[in-house]
């Protein structure tokens, strides 16, 4: 009993963190370890499902493939991410403020929808291909391949490492580039040798989850191009093709991405575990308000960059307004009919998307600052296992965990298959990930001073928590907040799986409308998902006075 009072309490919180991660994640994603290494005809040990993997060129075209268009789509977004966190969070221009508020729309765009889109203006008979065609009698590039895949992976992806990023920049200690600047450093100088160093470990982060949801996505790559092999749609094919009969070449492929993306966490791990910078937080540079000239033209330039970024979103809501018969859009024509159609049966999934991303948002929030604390601040061997359990639904398809979760509780005393709570676990699981990673970049950058002195004040530990930590992570677990519920909302590969009969989702209806080929009812569906996404946002920041974006401003 004595023995047990010493432990400290985030030892019992890495242990339940731990246990609701094995439950959850671990668990159901053994079956699929198991039968990528379990022979299908004699059932025991055996290789072969690899064996076969690498001796197929199609698959291994579809393994280059995969890390290349990862490795674009990392550097790309990085390079669009940071360089507008950079400009909004340093400097003062006119239209900041909507400037950076407006990247966060692409979050919430389910990305179906964004690659119709797209090729609704740049495809074969996209508006911009018309209008070039009409005008100067010019064809354009095709648009579907890897061109239109890099194109839209990046403009998909860029919000993620600006929304990731800008925390970053909000938690340097101003004072650092302030000394370098008295002993003589340019302003660039201190950038390169200072700014650039303390931001290392937030941005490789950034990249790792930008590279793991890339080589994840599905929608994208299985629309616009389709004859370029990628791993994760391959895998979602053979399990669709061989559904019952066969799962050793899914479970293969879907270790194969594990692999992938563990590979690239731990160089991610190896070089922040040596780049540690703490500093005082709540310090951060004053931005510099530009002269009216030169901040008309970064305005306008960044202003122009977003808006083309959410292009999608306009063409859905205009599209929403258009009259339309099948997949057919009569562009420049008015009707209220696709709208009108979409509120009569969106209640009931709104309903569903709302309660279950809040719901999967407030756990994901809680476990992701206790999850972040620990791996940082507490480290030992349990949370070096809680690390590792924590990141694996990075490299899961979400169809993938959704098949796994069915086969682990659809029968037995934890049987819950066809109920919102296995849901409501499954965005958990997809969304937390981000969440830990978000908030650990804020964790790194406290010293761990502050909270000993705290401590040596004859302040209790959790207290110190509560009134010295959790004040200084705050911005942190915003922008993880509202990361993990906004993108739960666009959540379509796990809910097509695990949806049942009165747990349909607002992504679940657009889907359906899509492959029904109805694109004006499901621009409409798109539409009012955005509304109701902003819409509490903005009512948030008016009635209770809270800076939702202050990381973005």
């Amino acid at each position: 009993m004595q023995r047990l009072s010493r432990i400290s309490i985030w030892t019992y919180a890495t242990l339940i963190a731990l246990s609701v991660l094995i439950f959850a994640i671990l668990y159901p994603l053994s079956s699929l370890f198991t039968a990528s290494v379990t022979s299908p005809n004699e059932g025991g040990f055996s290789l072969e499902g690899y064996r076969t993997f690498f001796a197929t060129p199609d698959l291994v075209d579809a393994l280059i493939n995969t890390l290349l268009l990862g490795a674009i789509t990392t550097i790309g977004a990085l390079i669009l991410g940071v360089g507008t966190a950079f400009a909004v969070a340093r400097f003062d221009f006119p239209l900041k403020s909507l400037i950076g508020l407006l990247p966060l729309a692409t979050l919430v765009l389910p990305d179906v929808i964004a690659v119709q889109s797209w090729l609704m203006v740049f495809g074969n008979n996209g508006i911009v291909t018309n209008f070039i065609w009409d005008v100067f009698d010019i064809n354009t590039p095709r648009f579907y391949g890897w061109t239109g895949l890099i194109f839209v992976m990046i403009i998909q992806h860029y919000a993620f490492a600006y929304l990731m990023v800008i925390a970053a920049f909000k938690s340097i200690d101003s004072s650092l580039e302030q000394a370098a600047q008295n002993l003589g450093s340019s302003p660039l100088r201190s950038y390169m040798t200072v700014t650039i160093p303390v931001l290392a470990p937030a941005v490789l982060v950034t990249a790792m989850v930008v590279f793991s949801m890339s080589i994840d996505n599905f929608g994208i790559p299985a629309i616009i191009a389709p004859r370029v092999p990628i791993l994760s749609v391959t895998a979602y094919n053979t399990f669709v093709s061989e559904l019952g009969s066969d799962p050793l070449m899914q479970s293969t492929m879907s270790v194969m991405l594990v692999l992938i993306a563990a590979s690239v966490l731990l160089l991610q791990k190896v070089y922040v575990e040596h780049r540690v910078y703490q500093m005082e937080s709540g310090r951060a540079p004053q931005p510099v308000k530009l002269p009216l000239a030169k901040g008309r033209m970064v305005s306008g330039g960044l202003l122009c960059f977003v808006l083309v970024s959410l292009l999608p979103i306009i063409i859905v809501t205009v599209a929403a307004f258009t009259h339309s018969k099948g997949p057919v859009l009569h562009w420049g024509t008015f009707s209220v009919e696709n709208l009108r159609r979409a509120i009569i049966f969106t209640p009931e999934a709104l309903y569903n998307s709302l309660i279950l991303s809040s719901i999967a948002t407030l756990v994901g929030t809680v476990f992701s600052v206790i999850a972040s604390y620990v791996l940082v601040k507490k480290r030992s061997a349990l949370t070096i296992i809680l690390d590792f359990a924590a990141v694996l639904p990075l490299v899961v398809a979400g169809t993938v965990l959704g098949i796994a979760l069915v086969a682990a509780y659809n029968t037995g005393p934890f049987a819950m298959t066809g109920t919102w709570f296995i849901m409501a676990m499954a965005y958990f699981v997809r969304r937390v990930p981000y969440g830990i990673r978000t908030m650990s970049g804020s964790v790194h950058a406290i010293r761990d001073n502050i909270e000993e002195a705290s401590i040596n004040l004859g302040v209790a530990p959790l207290r110190s928590f509560f009134q010295v930590v959790l004040p200084i992570m705050t911005p942190a677990i915003i922008s993880g907040a509202i990361f993990m519920w906004v993108t739960t909302l666009s959540e379509l590969s796990a809910t097509i799986v695990l949806y049942s009969a009165g747990l349909s989702t607002m992504p679940i209806q657009i889907f359906q409308q899509l492959n029904g080929g109805y694109f004006g009812p499901a621009s409409a569906y798109s539409a009012i998902l955005i509304v109701s996404i902003f819409l509490p946002l903005t009512i948030v920041m008016r009635v209770f006075k809270i800076d939702l974006f202050g990381t973005c401003q």
